[in-house]
């Protein structure tokens, strides 16, 4: 926790906002929140703090004396579940938690990653996505559970989860039941399920520590889609695959921003400087 406190003494002045996380240095997030914070005319900064899972209660018990809110990436969202006071009902039911805001000392939990995929993805690949079969890469982490629950609630007609150690997707068989056409795989099982699917969304991170991914572009057809929940500035494993058969692939920044904007609406309500942060993120990406 010596650390963390460093961390904390070492923010600039005005920092009472950050993104929490293991590891963090790569996250965008400060870019696009400080953005939108200068735009909104607001006199708070937003950092970052490298935070284990272990130092997580700590961490919130010295975050509340001083932050207005802060934001959880991986490994954390889940953890965090029990360590605030008041948790939003959506947020429960994804079984994990993104976003938090102290009010007079009391934390209140959400979860904004699940309106950051859905308003993404329309984006991307039109509102129509929500009719089609979806499979989903890493559905028993925390990124791909979440979005395997909400996919289910809105009603998509199938969905595929795939997770390399099967037995993790259990609770979603129990949880989901009723909701879609569910089907479950272990890794043998991704030919399979990318077969049986029209949108493929990776919440993994394979790949991405330069081993090859070795997956048979083949796999898919035209009228595949494909979406990293992952972003870096340049292409991911996952997208590099899917391009390479001429389909339609991207990452998660545009997930990134609208997460990022409903949580800054959590914080200090409307307006939303989406412009100025989609600009800021954007050119932080290398993709102005």
């Amino acid at each position: 926790m010596n650390r963390f406190l460093e961390q904390v003494g070492s923010l600039e002045p005005g920092v009472g906002l950050a993104v929490l996380g293991d590891p963090i240095e790569h996250s965008l997030s400060p870019v696009m929140q400080n953005a939108a914070l200068a735009a909104r005319g607001l006199a708070h900064r937003y950092g970052r703090l490298r935070v284990s899972e272990a130092e997580l209660a700590e961490a919130f018990r010295h975050l509340r004396e001083r932050f207005l809110g802060w934001n959880l990436t991986l490994p954390l969202k889940l953890a965090a579940l029990n360590l605030v006071e008041e948790v939003d009902e959506d947020a429960r039911w994804l079984n994990a938690i993104n976003t938090v805001v102290c009010r007079q000392g009391r934390l209140a939990g959400f979860n904004t990653d699940a309106i950051g995929l859905h308003r993404a993805l329309d984006e991307v690949f039109g509102t129509n996505w929500k009719l089609t079969s979806v499979a989903i890469i890493g559905a028993g982490g925390g990124a791909g559970s979440s979005a395997a629950r909400y996919l289910a609630r809105i009603g998509v007609p199938a969905l595929a989860l795939v997770n390399r150690t099967p037995e993790k997707l259990a609770p979603l068989r129990a949880a989901l039941a009723g909701l879609t056409d569910l089907r479950l795989y272990g890794w043998d099982g991704l030919p399979r399920a990318v077969a049986e699917s029209r949108l493929l969304i990776n919440a993994s991170s394979l790949g991405l520590d330069g081993t090859p991914l070795g997956w048979d572009p083949g796999w898919l057809q035209g009228d595949h889609r494909v979406f990293d929940m992952v972003y870096r500035r340049d292409l991911t494993p996952v997208v590099a695959w899917a391009r390479r058969r001429g389909i339609v692939a991207v990452d998660g920044l545009a997930m990134l921003l609208y997460q990022g904007a409903a949580a800054f609406r959590h914080w200090f309500g409307e307006p939303v400087p989406e412009a100025e942060m989609r600009r800021a993120l954007y050119t932080a990406a290398g993709r102005a």
